[in-house]
């Protein structure tokens, strides 16, 4: 794939991450997978690229005033603990195993994405209580361990578990954004340590990091022109099309 090619994956990439609050690492890696990266290392590159531009986005959802900083400190430590166990376990599968369990992996984030936009306001009044310490801490946990290990999972495990919680949707939305770049970097550190950071795919990483940038600015305007329940529709039947298709390659 060119830079061009990259840079426009970053755009893509970018805007769903910032219509819907997911979709960066998912959608990214899928991508990747897709063309014959190996799993580890297109996860590695993907949360470097990822950083970066989630940390334009902290920025401004913190100045904006969306972030619960309650919840975002029991979420962070379990989240830190667990991308380094996801990467480890990552790195350390063979590349044959690895890609169908990333691919099994993605399609259930796909269908996670669908069901969301499917199916709003179906969820049983039992499910939505309210976000404990200990909630917080296992949904920091299982969610970095996917996202790692997985190639994303972040915003599509968090963001719906803090809105069924009874979270305000901006504010879902701004904690996730707002912890995701430590999970990241994270990840990132741990895949340098076991891969080598000379291992990562630096000619799609830098591409894509302009690409997320460049949309910020763009993504509120086109997120107001477009329903959000369409857009949430098609990204979650892409990534399972997708995925089933090179499962079935």
């Amino acid at each position: 794939m060119s830079a061009l090619a990259f840079i426009m994956a970053g755009l893509f990439c970018g805007f769903v991450d910032a219509c819907l609050g997911m979709g960066f690492g998912v959608t990214s890696t899928s991508v990747l997978v897709t063309f014959g990266v190996a799993p580890a290392i297109a996860s590695a590159s993907v949360h470097t690229a990822e950083a970066a531009v989630d940390i334009v986005s902290a920025i401004s959802h913190w100045k904006l005033g969306n972030v619960d900083f309650r919840l975002s400190k029991h979420l962070l430590l379990p989240g830190v603990v667990a991308s380094v166990l996801g990467a480890v376990f990552l790195s350390g599968l063979n590349l044959e195993v690895a890609k169908p369990f990333v691919r099994v992996g993605l399609i259930i984030m796909g269908l996670m994405i669908l069901y969301e936009h499917l199916k709003p306001g179906t969820t049983k009044n039992w499910i939505r209580s309210r976000m404990t310490k200990t909630r917080a801490t296992i949904l920091g946990f299982i969610a970095a361990f996917v996202d790692v290990a997985v190639g994303g999972g972040w915003g599509p495990l968090g963001t719906p578990a803090l809105i069924l919680s009874g979270e305000e949707p901006r504010k879902a939305v701004g904690v996730i954004e707002f912890t995701e770049p430590v999970i990241s970097l994270t990840a990132v550190l741990t895949f340098g340590l076991l891969l080598g950071f000379e291992n990562f795919m630096w000619d799609m990483t830098l591409p894509m990091i302009a690409g997320g940038v460049i949309l910020s600015p763009v993504a509120s305007y086109l997120t107001s022109k477009m329903p959000k329940k369409l857009l949430g529709i098609l990204i979650g039947l892409w990534l399972v099309a997708l995925n089933v298709w090179g499962l079935l390659q």
